[in-house]
C-alpha cells in the first residue's frame, strides 16, 4: 500500500492510497461479512474509512463504531466523515448549529472523540463561503475535528472559502471530495445528485493549488470491466448516457491492452491512473464480497508513472 501527506494545521496526516468507504450496498451486507472486509482491507495497509452522517440515516457511522470497539483499533484508523447534507425537502444545512449537530451525532454513532477528516457534504452557492470557515473553525478549536475539507463543492467556491480563511488566519478547506474517474462525463447527468464532476478546468485548478482529491466512483459503476467483458449490451441505461462516448472507447482500449501486458483485471490499471495521478489522489472505493476487494487492492501496488496515467486518459 501507498500512503500520501497531507498538511493541516494540526500537522501532517499520512493516508493509504486506497480509501474503503461505506455507502448503501455495503450497508446492506451482515455485520460479520463488512467487518471481515474492513479486517482485509486494514491488513493490506489501509487506514483510513469513509463514511457520512447522512449514510443510512446514521447506519453506516454506526457500523464502523461497532466495528471499532469490536476491534479495539480505533488508533489505527482514519475516520472520514461529513457533514451539512441537505434536509429531505432540500434546505440547506451549513449553519454553525447544522454541523454541530451533526459532529454530536457522528461522535456518538462512532464512538469516537474526534473525526480525523470532516466534510462538508453538500454546498449551497446562496450561502456566504466565509460562515461557513467561521462556523467551521469554531469546531476545529473545539479539538473534535482535525483536517477539513469539502464534498460536491466547486472549486469557484472552495477558493472563495480559502482565500478568506487564510486572510483571517483560519483553517480552510485542504481537500476535496468529487465524482472522478478515467471515464470523462458531463456533470449535467448527475445534477439531479447535487453531485460535482471532475472536468479540466477543475483538475487545472485542484493540480495548481497542490489540493488533493478523494475520489468517489473511482471506477465508473464498473463501466471498463462491464464493456470489456460484454460491451455495450451490457450497460444499463444510465452508465450507456453518462460513459458510453467515442473518447471513453479510446481509453477502453488502452486500459484493455494494458491489463492484458500486465495480466491484471480491467478494473485494475482503471484504479491505477486515480493512485499514481499527478494530481494527489485518494480512490474511495467499495466492496461487497472478498473477491472483488482483493482484486480492488491489487491497484495499490500497482506500478504506473504519472506520465503514463497521463497518457491512458489522453485521447
Amino acid at each position: 500500500m501507498k500512503y500520501k501527506q497531507i498538511e493541516t494545521l494540526q500537522g501532517t496526516l499520512e493516508i493509504s492510497g486506497l480509501v474503503i468507504g461505506s455507502a448503501v450496498k455495503m450497508q446492506m451486507l451482515s455485520e460479520r461479512e463488512l467487518f471481515e472486509l474492513f479486517d482485509i482491507y486494514l491488513d493490506a495497509g489501509g487506514n483510513c474509512i469513509d463514511t457520512a452522517r447522512a449514510y443510512g440515516g446514521g447506519q453506516a457511522e454506526e457500523l464502523i463504531g461497532r466495528y471499532m470497539k469490536k476491534r479495539e483499533n480505533r488508533n489505527h484508523i482514519l475516520i472520514s466523515t461529513k457533514c451539512g447534507h441537505p434536509a429531505p425537502d432540500g434546505k440547506s444545512r451549513l449553519t454553525g448549529r447544522d454541523m454541530q449537530e451533526d459532529l454530536e451525532s457522528s461522535l456518538k454513532a462512532l464512538g469516537t472523540d474526534h473525526i480525523d477528516i470532516y466534510w462538508l457534504h453538500k454546498d449551497d452557492e446562496s450561502y456566504p463561503a466565509e460562515a461557513v470557515i467561521d462556523d467551521i473553525n469554531v469546531l476545529i478549536q473545539s479539538g473534535k475535528v482535525g483536517a477539513v475539507g469539502c464534498s460536491n463543492w466547486h472549486v469557484d467556491r472552495i477558493a472563495a472559502a480559502n482565500t478568506y480563511a487564510q486572510k483571517s488566519g483560519q483553517q480552510g478547506f485542504c481537500m476535496s471530495q468529487i465524482q472522478w474517474n478515467l471515464a470523462a462525463t458531463k456533470e449535467e447527468y448527475f445534477r439531479q445528485f447535487t453531485t460535482v464532476v471532475m472536468d479540466q478546468r477543475s483538475y487545472d485548478w485542484y493540480y495548481e493549488q497542490k489540493m488533493p482529491v478523494f475520489a468517489f466512483s473511482p471506477q465508473a459503476q464498473g463501466f471498463f470491466s462491464k464493456m470489456a467483458g460484454g460491451g455495450a449490451a451490457s450497460l444499463n441505461a444510465m452508465l450507456s448516457k453518462c460513459y458510453l462516448s467515442p473518447d471513453n472507447l479510446k481509453r477502453l482500449e488502452k486500459v484493455k491492452k494494458l491489463s492484458q501486458e500486465r495480466h491484471v483485471p480491467v478494473s485494475v490499471p482503471v484504479l491505477a491512473y486515480l493512485i499514481n495521478n499527478k494530481l494527489p489522489c485518494f480512490p474511495v472505493f467499495g466492496a461487497t464480497t472478498k473477491e472483488m476487494l482483493y482484486e480492488t487492492l491489487t491497484a495499490a501496488d500497482f506500478e504506473m508513472t504519472a506520465e503514463e496515467a497521463d497518457r491512458l486518459f489522453a485521447v
